[in-house]
């Protein structure tokens, strides 16, 4: 699954490698994006690294590269699936992840985290046999939050984590076939 490389009209999709640190880091400074994230630790250049470092290491961690110069504006990462989600047996015994996703600001509003996703989830629904996603965004995030409906995923519930209110959505395979003509 770390052999994931996908190219859209303006982006190519691939698993983040450390010559994409120094792209990484200037985008995550942002103290804007830090706060959607939730990076309140990330606060300097060694700190960042280690961030870095370890979603390379735990995760499936993939740059948005610009097709047009290179450079990497933004990730996604695919994580194990929320914990509450795999105790549901709706969800017990299938193949899920749990998303999350970063764009730098300047990239934002433009539709290239839409289109990556897009690609993305098509590729784990058709080709990867992965059966849901699930994201979580804080109520106070409603850019991350209106794109995932648009993607089709559906409020499952509500989760506190470190006194932070989060929303949790869920966007199955069934749902995303019957939903993707309407909603893409």
């Amino acid at each position: 699954m770390n052999n994931i490389r996908l190219e859209t009209e303006r982006l190519i999709v691939r698993p983040h490698g450390m010559d994409d640190f120094k792209a990484y880091f200037e985008y995550v400074m942002d103290p804007d994006l830090q706060a959607k994230l939730g990076l309140n630790g990330v606060s300097d250049e060694a700190s960042a690294r280690e961030t870095f470092c370890w979603l390379m290491d735990h995760c499936i961690f993939l740059a948005l590269v610009r097709k047009a110069d290179g450079k990497a504006i933004g990730h996604i990462a695919l994580h194990p699936p929320y914990d509450r989600l795999m105790e549901n047996a709706a969800f017990k015994g299938r193949n899920g992840y749990s998303l999350s996703f970063a764009i730098a600001r300047e990239q934002q509003r433009k539709g290239l985290m839409r289109e990556a996703l897009q690609a993305l989830i098509q590729e784990l629904f058709e080709h990867q046999g992965i059966e849901f996603l699930d994201a979580e965004a804080e109520p106070a995030n409603p850019a991350s939050n209106a794109l995932q409906e648009k993607l089709g995923f559906a409020l499952w519930g509500r989760d506190r984590f470190d006194d932070v209110e989060l929303l949790i959505r869920v966007l199955t395979k069934e749902r995303w076939q019957a939903t993707k003509k309407a909603l893409w």
